[in-house]
């Protein structure tokens, strides 16, 4: 039987994702520390590095979205690949904290956006209909695989060798990986190409619009339900990320080894990863304003855990929780929104979106790092991170009733 396409594209995201986002936004804290020394940065000038990646990916965004709903992905994928790879090299052999903070604010995020999530999620979006949310959740499980395997071996590679020379292995290993796999990338399906329908999954009532006309940026921007969907998703998902950055110094000056506080990204990753191939099973059967929110109400109970207790126990249970939560937010959003705006304006609408996110995120890594700054600790930031996990849950709950269009290729 042959295997439709469309899930080897699926396969190749995973790949991307797994590096892109592995080695760099899940992995950032493995360099906090050791960059910080060097440089004598504070944890909030610190943490800045990763709001600097955010900034730039926020103003690249709707740009490479663009981009992506007209130009051949293959290019703009290989383009990403060499200014992926070559901004890891910069990075590492840098002794100018200016230019490493050029290649952390506008390179990086570049290659991250071109040659990962972006570019390979707007091609599944392409790809599938019916299953879209399924095939979403599959693809996005790169970013757990990212943290189960890249951590430990970042970690390894930081105790080995140090982290300037872990910088230029990454750098020069992921952009020979990504120039291997860019040229099996397909835009859309072929005439031949039919998404199979499983049972229990209804086919669309119209086809899909993956050859129509891009919307124009101003349509989708004065769509309400664009922005009540980004705005809730932008909160929750920059909570995730302050707490995985948090996670491995609060781990480190709780007396716990370098090696072993990675481990507690490789659990966040590795409920991540379980909780997608739940989440592939279920994506589509499930009303999925409804799965957000209750996916923000677990996340406030997860960000209270750790005013408990720091111990490397209560830090586990916390990256698991985490790693729950972080498993489905992403590939719902990126349903819902394609299923909201169609696949052909998916990359504009994704693009704009991540310009959302990006600055939230900025905000809130920001905000981490001055509370920890001024108080000593981070527990101040987990109460203030339950209370945004409610007010997302209340968000996206209200967005379940706002009106919006329904393109063509929005499920049944």
């Amino acid at each position: 039987m042959k295997i439709y396409y469309g899930w080897w594209i699926v396969a190749i995201s995973l790949v991307l994702q797994m590096l892109t986002v592995g080695t760099t936004m899940n992995s950032f804290g493995m360099y906090v520390l050791p960059a910080s020394h060097e440089f004598g940065l504070s944890r909030a000038n610190a943490n800045t590095g990763i709001i600097l990646i955010s900034l730039g990916g926020a103003a690249l965004a709707p740009f490479v979205g663009r981009m992506l709903d007209f130009l051949p992905v293959r290019r703009i994928m290989a383009l990403g690949a060499v200014v992926f790879g070559g901004s890891f090299i910069t990075m590492g052999l840098s002794h100018n904290i200016w230019l490493t903070a050029f290649a952390l604010a506008l390179p990086l995020p570049l290659g991250i956006a071109a040659a990962g999530h972006l570019a390979s999620t707007t091609v599944v979006a392409r790809w599938f209909t019916a299953q879209r949310g399924r095939a979403m959740a599959l693809s996005m499980m790169g970013m757990s695989l990212g943290t189960i395997v890249m951590a430990p071996v970042i970690g390894m590679l930081i105790e080995a060798i140090g982290w300037r020379q872990c910088l230029i292995a990454i750098g020069i290993a992921s952009a020979a990986i990504f120039l291997v796999l860019v040229p099996l990338m397909r835009d859309r399906p072929g005439p031949g190409d039919v998404e199979p329908v499983p049972a229990g999954v209804r086919q669309p009532a119209a086809p899909a619009q993956a050859q129509g006309k891009p919307l124009a940026i101003g349509a989708i921007l004065r769509m309400p339900i664009f922005w009540m969907l980004a705005f809730s998703v932008a909160m929750a998902l920059s909570v995730l990320q302050t707490v995985a950055l948090s996670i491995i110094p609060l781990a480190q000056e709780s007396g716990i080894s370098v090696t072993t506080s990675a481990t507690l990204l490789s659990v966040l990753g590795t409920m991540s990863l379980l909780g997608k191939g739940l989440l592939a099973v279920i994506g589509d059967r499930i009303d999925r304003v409804i799965m957000l929110m209750s996916i923000f109400l677990f996340q406030a109970f997860a960000c209270a855990v750790l005013l408990v207790g720091h111990s490397y126990g209560m830090l586990v249970l916390c990256a698991g929780l985490q790693g729950l939560c972080a498993a489905a937010i992403s590939p719902i959003f990126m349903a819902l929104l394609a299923d909201r705006v169609g696949s052909a304006s998916f990359g504009t609408a994704q693009g704009a979106a991540a310009l959302v996110m990006a600055l939230c995120s900025a905000l809130f890594v920001r905000l981490g790092g001055e509370i920890y700054d001024r108080t000593g600790s981070y527990d101040a930031m987990f109460i203030a991170f339950a209370v945004v996990s409610l007010l997302a849950a209340l968000l996206v709950l209200a967005s379940k009733w706002l009106p919006g269009p329904q393109p063509a290729d929005a499920p049944a």
